[in-house]
Parts: C-alpha cells; structure tokens; sequence
C-alpha cells in the first residue's frame, strides 16, 4: 500500500535529491509526489478530488484527512466491500461501484484466483486488461465515460488520481483530446508499460505528447 512522506520538508528534501539520480522511474514518482503534495498545501477544504482505481481507500484516506471531497472509483467488488465499511457514514467520501474509461458500457472484470480466497492485495492487479496473472471474468462491470463524468460535474475538479492497471492510456488520452487537463490542477497516473508493447507504445506517444505541448499538470509517474 502507498505511503505519503512523513514531512512536507522531507518530501522536499527527497524530491531534490533525487533530481541527480538517473533512475528515470523513481524521478517521476517523487516528481508527481512533491506536485502533488505541494497542491494539497494549498487547495481550500472540500476542494474535490477524484481518486480512479481506489482499491482499499488508504490514498483516499489521505485526501479526506486534508479536508477533502473525493469521488472513489472502485469496480472490484472484494475491494469495493472494505471501501465501503472503511468510509460508511462519511459525507466526504463519494464511492462509485464502477471502472473508468474512455467510453461509457459495461466490461468483463478480470481477478486472480487468490482474490476469492482471500488475498486482499491481489485486488491491486483486478482490472478490465486481462493478463497472464487473472482468471476468466468472473463479474462484469459498469464503465463510466470519465470525460463525460468530469464534464457533468458541478464543482471542479482539483486533483485526478489514475491507477487503473492498464486501461490509463485509454483515459489519458480521452482526456488530452477533450482538453479536459486544463480543467485540472493536477493529474497522477500510474502507468504500466510493462504490460505489453501496445500499452508501452501507447504511453510512449502520451509522454511525447505531454512533452511536445508542453503539458506541466499532468504527471505519469504515480505508483
């Protein structure tokens, strides 16, 4: 499970470190990391955040103990259950049964088999992507239209955390195509190029794009 620094001034102290190491993945997370936080310092309370791919809750926990709106997305249903009895009862926290993507339907959902006997963790790896590590689907799932759904909503959007194992290119792109981004202060995602090298073209072609503009809200260096 992720972690925050235990300090502002440590994540500073951190982030400029490691802005001499060449190891590119770790650069990229303290960099989303460091803007992030830096934000949160700074956004009024109830500022809305969406957190896509909540799993369990504990960065959405984190969003809440600032003072914070969330909107969770969580199509897992083992996942979904401990989400729902952590934040029972908190007007703060918005749960959405459902994925995000690029269009709005329904989709195969895709769990290891140590899911259902189990291995809370495992749900970090469930998602609309089947890989090597899942079962046949054993559910399907609603999909929200995220551009769609940021569009509609009443308030703006300050914070968009993506972490929804494979599909991100998908919503990403969607995104930069609406110009959605210039809506937000900030977008994290996690990437998984490892995946395949469809997916790792696909990120490839958004991280040259984000560059090329440039685009400075938009980091994909979140895990």
């Amino acid at each position: 499970m992720f972690a925050f620094p235990s300090s502002f001034f440590e994540m500073w102290l951190r982030w400029h470190a490691y802005r001499k190491y060449k190891r590119r993945s770790r650069h990229s997370f303290n960099r989303a990391c460091f803007k992030l936080i830096s934000l949160m310092r700074r956004l009024p309370a109830n500022s809305l955040i969406i957190d896509a791919g909540a799993n369990v809750g504990d960065v959405t926990a984190y969003f809440v103990g600032q003072g914070m709106r969330v909107i969770a997305f969580e199509p897992d249903p083992t996942a979904l259950a401990i989400l729902q009895r952590r934040f029972s009862g908190n007007d703060k926290v918005t749960i959405e049964n459902k994925a995000v993507g690029a269009r709005a339907g329904h989709a195969p959902f895709f769990q290891t088999a140590a899911v259902r006997t189990g291995a809370i963790y495992q749900t970090e790896w469930s998602s609309l992507d089947r890989r090597n590590v899942h079962d046949e689907a054993t559910t399907s799932v609603e999909v929200v239209d995220l551009v769609a759904y940021i569009n509609a909503l009443p308030q703006k959007v300050s914070i968009l955390k993506l972490d929804i194992e494979g599909t991100e290119a998908e919503v990403l792109e969607a995104i930069l195509d609406a110009g959605v981004e210039t809506k937000i202060d900030l977008i994290v995602a996690e990437t998984h190029e490892r995946f395949s090298p469809e997916l790792a073209m696909r990120i490839g072609a958004l991280k040259e794009r984000i560059a090329a503009r440039p685009i400075s809200n938009v980091e994909l260096g979140w895990r």
